[in-house]
């Protein structure tokens, strides 16, 4: 486990196929609504100063007008545009607003009416955020008082966020695993195997916000397809099993606007899986280097086979053939 976690690691560090998706979010994330205190709108503030500029290139860096000075009747956008292949990466350095009146907006695409991904205000630093397609719409607005100093950003040209997968077997994980994830992201990984095969997937070091930032797997190539498990929480301590029926299945990962975890890697296989059965042992997570053991199966199909392992989580037998490495039959 930890060999196969180091691989993602490494892969995930140079950008290498760990296969990242697409973000979709149709409506505003809002912070809680305080009394008197107005919530954010998207309307345009006729009473402001409108004003923007145009950012290109792979990678930049933009702030507040006049940063780190307050500004007054202030409504600024940036559009920032990098090559059509790309998506978009936001990372707010420093975020510094008078809560409620002065706030942040921003939009999946070129004008106000795209998607919005992120409404923040107030002086906390919000999680980055991930646009779906090559343009990202940021605009800032302020009332005519206040003495809060503004923000400073980085944005970075990244791959979007889906990816078709035609493979026997391969790593997915989430985006920059085992660092943090974005937020308000849809990811979406489209797993697709031999006519006859099934997909087999391992989940492992699944850490995500509890309820709020979810897996779904689907057994099939759209999430209409027939719904199979949800996956949320802290499962760092465990492997999370899903075998499909056919020989496609779609995995998404959607977060939300506030904590961001670690996420999860995943480890996927074909194979003619049936009636998957599994078998942990008793010391398991802590289990001894090197430990065997013989354990009959006496599941419901009543195999009458004795299985033989050597540190393994899990010991995995299926119906027509045994698809592990470290588990050989006894007769």
């Amino acid at each position: 486990m930890d060999a196969l976690r180091a691989v993602i690691v490494a892969l995930s560090l140079l950008g290498v196929a760990i296969i990242y998706s697409d973000i979709v979010e149709d409506e505003a994330n809002t912070f809680p609504n305080q009394e008197s205190e107005p919530t954010p709108s998207t309307n345009i503030n006729e009473e402001a100063e409108l004003s923007g500029e145009l950012l290109t290139g792979e990678s930049g860096s933009f702030e507040s007008p006049n940063y780190p000075t307050a500004n007054h009747k202030l409504d600024y956008v940036w559009l920032i545009e990098v090559e059509p292949t790309k998506a978009i990466r936001l990372v707010l350095i420093d975020f510094d607003t008078e809560t409620g009146f002065d706030y942040i907006i921003v939009h999946d695409g070129d004008n106000t009416e795209d998607p919005v991904l992120l409404v923040h205000s107030g002086n906390t630093v919000p999680p980055p955020t991930r646009s779906t397609r090559h343009k990202m719409l940021v605009r800032f607005v302020t009332n005519n008082k206040g003495t809060s100093r503004g923000f400073h950003a980085n944005y970075f040209a990244v791959p979007p966020c889906f990816n078709a997968i035609q493979s026997s077997s391969g790593l997915i994980a989430s985006p920059s695993f085992p660092f943090s994830y974005d937020s308000n992201m849809r990811c979406e990984w489209l797993i697709t195997v031999g006519n006859s095969e099934r997909v087999l997937l391992e989940f492992f070091d699944v850490n995500t916000e509890k309820d709020y930032d979810v897996i779904q797997i689907y057994d099939g190539d759209n999430d209409r397809a027939p719904f199979l498990q949800r996956i949320s929480g802290d499962h760092r301590n465990e492997v999370v099993f899903q075998v499909s029926t056919s020989n496609v299945v779609l995995v998404s990962f959607t977060t939300d606007e506030s904590i961001s975890e670690t996420g999860f890697a995943a480890k996927f296989t074909a194979g003619n899986h049936a009636d998957l059965m599994q078998y942990f042992m008793e010391e398991y997570p802590d289990f001894l280097k090197d430990l065997e053991v013989d354990k009959e199966t006496e599941g419901e199909k009543n195999v009458g086979q004795k299985i033989k392992t050597t540190i393994s989580d899990a010991i995995m037998l299926y119906e027509g053939g045994v698809k592990s490495s470290n588990i050989t039959y006894k007769e």
